[in-house]
């Protein structure tokens, strides 16, 4: 045996036991049936990472809509949207219209003012113009 070999059995191995020692005394009722289900997952796993990686990664642009307003183009964001990307540290705006459909907008002012955000004025119906609190 070389010890490639062995040393893929020696994972086996450890593998099954560590099974063994997560289920517990279930496994002994049901010995048989155990046995099988891990074989069958071990060689899953075996043969898993001898498949060639084949990862393309297609990105599609986001393309958020824009409005003129004064002498500024201003992006409109979701609530869900500003959260997502405030959350990722990735919102870099200044000035933006936030569209607060579905939320209370005190509460809306309120929260965007705890991440440094001012009120500045409504826009239309369910949009508020938001800029960066100095």
């Amino acid at each position: 045996m070389d010890d490639e070999t062995a040393e893929i059995l020696r994972r086996k191995v450890a593998f099954i036991e560590q099974r063994k020692r997560s289920l517990g005394p279930e496994y002994y009722q049901s010995k048989e049936f155990w046995d099988r289900m891990w074989e069958q997952e071990w060689f899953n796993l075996e043969e898993r990472k001898t498949m060639p990686l084949e990862e393309t990664v297609d990105l599609i642009p986001v393309q958020l809509p824009t409005i003129t307003w004064k002498e500024y183009t201003l992006t409109i964001y979701t609530y869900s949207d500003f959260t997502m990307l405030h959350n990722q540290g990735i919102f870099r705006e200044k000035l933006f219209i936030i569209d607060h459909t579905g939320k209370w907008r005190k509460n809306v002012i309120q929260e965007l003012s705890d991440f440094g955000y001012a009120f500045r004025e409504n826009y239309q119906r369910n949009m508020l113009i938001m800029e960066e609190s100095t």
